[in-house]
């Protein structure tokens, strides 16, 4: 797959800021997979679905030498469906079960922008991947459809029924953004953006209308030494759908230790929205290498003010290399949720609910 440097920059807080030769490559990934879905006191269901470990999508890179050390860069990605022609814009990241609308197969614009490079680091505008999106690299499970983090973080942390902006899904890509990303300090890097609203999609859709006046500022720090990598992100969001006492403050700190034989990765976020208590997320996970393939487990907890929000969710996974750009994967995870909590592959509120996955995927 040939890389999009600026989208691994968010994704790893840039542990560099060169950037490719003047050109213009095409990248994707296409994801399919099969799953079975049960849960308490449902009828159990069969499906065919896409974005199983990573979300299919396609993408356009470019650069030009402007001399002098300065790059002009630029990234244009949208998702797709790979299996229908439904749009899923409002699917929630961690259910495998939604259903699709009437669409043209594309689900989303996903990271877009462009920009200046060079020793300085990087400066984007236009729709980006906050910090937060990339919290799967402190993920065993990498942010796939079947994760913990990804499915609990589906829940309502912030308090007004919207997902959370850290996590794997929509709800993390800012719109009318801009931001600075620094080159490598000894391992050190970061990122520093703001958006105008509305910020994320999930917010808009829930107001009705996309002219909310709210804005964001985020903060993504990391540092890797050897087998350790460190990150913290903050997302200090304002005006949620138009209304002050909505202002959410999201945190998270995570951290991924390899030594050789398994790695070892987990991650802590809260959510405070303003004058309230702080919802906690917390998720812990191992990946064992064996031969072409990899072992992954990850269990992960929801912590709401309200305790008939809490959930907890525990997945056992497998992926194999086909080839460096084709795996194989296969996997379960089983979702609790209390009374009034809704989560899973398969959920309905106050259930348990299972999902067995497997599929493969392609990259471009």
């Amino acid at each position: 797959m040939q890389k999009k440097l600026i989208a691994v920059a968010v994704a790893g807080l840039l542990s560099s800021a060169a950037f490719a030769e003047s050109n213009v490559t095409i990248s994707g990934v296409a994801d399919a997979y099969y799953a079975r879905l049960t849960g308490d006191n449902l009828k159990s269901i069969n499906a065919i679905g896409t974005g199983g470990l990573s979300g299919s999508r396609i993408a356009l890179n470019g650069a030009e030498d402007l001399g002098n050390g300065l790059k002009a860069i630029f990234q244009m990605e949208l998702g797709f469906n790979l299996v229908n022609n439904g749009s899923t814009l409002a699917k929630a990241a961690g259910s495998l079960s939604d259903s699709t609308g009437a669409g043209n197969g594309i689900t989303t614009t996903r990271q877009s922008y462009v920009g200046l490079a060079g020793s300085f680091g990087a400066v984007v505008a236009g729709r980006l991947q906050a910090p937060g999106y990339y919290v799967g690299k402190f993920d065993a499970l990498a942010s796939s459809a079947i994760s913990p983090q990804a499915i609990l973080s589906a829940g309502a942390m912030n308090g007004t029924l919207l997902p959370s902006t850290i996590a794997p899904s929509n709800a993390a890509r800012a719109n009318n953004a801009v931001a600075y990303l620094s080159p490598n300090f000894s391992g050190f890097s970061a990122v520093v953006a703001a958006s105008s609203g509305p910020v994320v999609d999930e917010y808009a859709i829930a107001n009705g209308s996309t002219t909310a006046d709210e804005n964001a500022t985020v903060l993504g720090l990391n540092y890797a030494i050897g087998p350790v990598t460190v990150g913290f992100v903050h997302h200090n969001i304002q005006n949620v759908l138009g209304v002050d006492a909505y202002d959410t403050k999201e945190n998270m700190i995570g951290a991924t230790y390899n030594a050789g034989f398994l790695t070892v990765a987990g991650s802590y976020q809260t959510a405070k929205v303003k004058d309230t208590d702080t919802n906690k997320l917390y998720q812990i996970g191992v990946v064992v290498p064996v031969g072409a393939g990899n072992i992954h487990v990850a269990y992960g907890k929801l912590n709401m003010k309200d305790d008939t929000l809490d959930a907890k969710s525990t997945t056992i996974a497998y992926t194999h290399g086909l080839s460096k750009r084709t795996t194989a994967y296969a996997g379960y995870n089983k979702t609790d949720n209390e009374s009034a909590s809704a989560l899973g592959l398969y959920a309905t509120a106050g259930s348990s609910n299972k999902g067995m996955v497997v599929g493969l995927r392609h990259t471009f």
